[in-house]
């Protein structure tokens, strides 16, 4: 079974413009909120609430991808994009956009989980890591490409021109999704029960340390990198660093070229071989900088960074395939998603709250620490299974 297949580039085409509309929006949403009389602390509201209450809902969509139908669930996270898309421009009051936030959150983790879920069942299981690692540069082109675009619509044709481009980019989607094969997990009669899903021997199973360990690894990492990545253009403007928007240039390259070599090593080699290194290298970063002031230091980060966080991401969520049950693909990658999404929402409250109280370096050093701990629980969990393996 070869890996690029017609079905692999529908779905990467599906995660490029998914995840393009949700880098669009995260540069130009906040700005039509303070166009509207908002504050900065209605952004931070409206762009933090929405994710873990978004996050609780998340294994809803997961539960009916396994047992009923991925390509579904697909278009219907495609039609709560559209949903929020249409009221956005219909709102005066700037709270408000916290349910259609969180309306669009549940909406874009459905349908990429759906589309994690039907890669995994598309490649060949020697070659998960490859898959899922190249499938996710797509996030890259969409956070390189989407951003500028969206801020040239807003500022020629204001928010509703910038909900109405990716309403037609999400029509196009809804397309892509035609040419979707039908899934092939089930047949009827085989199709697993609500007594077979939540059966006691299971229940047991996912109680293991195990596997959790990949989404509690992701949360942390999530935690420490995106609380400091929020943080990058107001620490540098404060130590005066000039230039440093070149820092999200050279962290996106270095994540997309890592991204292409990272997954076929670890199909070799091991998940664990490239994770735990990764979270080492995270740490170093988030104390590099804490006392990075100047853009040299900047970029050193940024390259860190991008292998990093770059690499863990995709091999996480081959670990976390690993450790699933069978026909259980779509829960087990919409936990992954939920710890994504309340990562994202604790690492600027933690940076904000810490820094408030002391200095930026402190927050940054928290976090390193935080990652180390993690390094810590992961590397214990590996030792452990090597142990087991070896008795064996």
């Amino acid at each position: 079974m070869r890996l690029f297949s017609g079905q692999y580039l529908y779905l990467f085409s599906l995660e490029f413009i998914l995840f393009g509309i949700y880098y669009l929006l995260l540069s130009t949403l906040p700005i039509h909120i303070i166009q509207i009389d908002g504050t900065l602390a209605t952004v931070g509201i409206v762009m933090g609430v929405a994710a873990p209450i978004a996050a609780m809902l998340i294994p809803i969509s997961g539960y009916l991808i396994d047992n009923w139908n991925d390509k579904k669930m697909i278009a219907i996270g495609l039609a709560f994009n559209i949903m929020s898309l249409l009221f956005m421009p219909l709102i005066k009051l700037p709270i408000f956009f916290v349910l259609v936030d969180l309306t669009r959150r549940f909406g874009t983790a459905t349908t990429s989980t759906a589309t994690r879920s039907r890669i995994l069942e598309i490649v060949p299981q020697t070659k998960r890591g490859e898959g899922l690692s190249v499938f996710t540069t797509s996030h890259n082109l969409g956070t390189a490409l989407m951003p500028p675009i969206g801020l040239y619509i807003l500022d020629r044709y204001g928010f509703t021109g910038v909900t109405i481009f990716c309403i037609l980019l999400i029509i196009i989607g809804l397309m892509i999704v035609k040419l979707l094969d039908e899934p092939s997990r089930f047949i009827k009669d085989d199709r697993r029960d609500l007594n077979n899903t939540l059966s006691i021997s299971k229940f047991k199973q996912s109680l293991r340390l195990k596997t959790w360990i990949p989404p509690l690894t992701l949360l942390m990492m999530v935690v420490a990198f995106f609380g400091c990545l929020t943080f990058i253009p107001l620490i540098s403007e404060e130590r005066s660093i000039p230039n440093y928007f070149s820092f999200f240039t050279v962290y996106g390259l270095t994540v997309f070229v890592s991204r292409l070599f990272v997954g076929k090593f670890s199909d070799r080699y091991g998940r664990e071989i490239i994770i735990i290194p990764c979270i080492l290298i995270c740490s170093l970063a988030m104390a590099v900088l804490a006392f990075s002031y100047t853009l040299i230091t900047l970029w050193v980060t940024a390259v860190m960074f991008g292998v990093g966080w770059g690499c863990a991401f995709p091999t996480l969520l081959a670990l976390a395939s690993d450790y699933s049950f069978e026909n259980a693909e779509g829960q087990t990658q919409s936990i992954m998603s939920a710890s994504f999404s309340i990562g994202t929402a604790l690492g600027g409250a933690i940076i904000g709250l810490v820094s408030e109280t002391f200095t930026f370096e402190v927050s940054f050093l928290v976090l390193a620490a935080l990652l180390m701990l993690t390094l810590l629980i992961f590397s214990l969990d590996f030792k452990s299974q090597y142990l087991i393996k070896t008795k064996r």
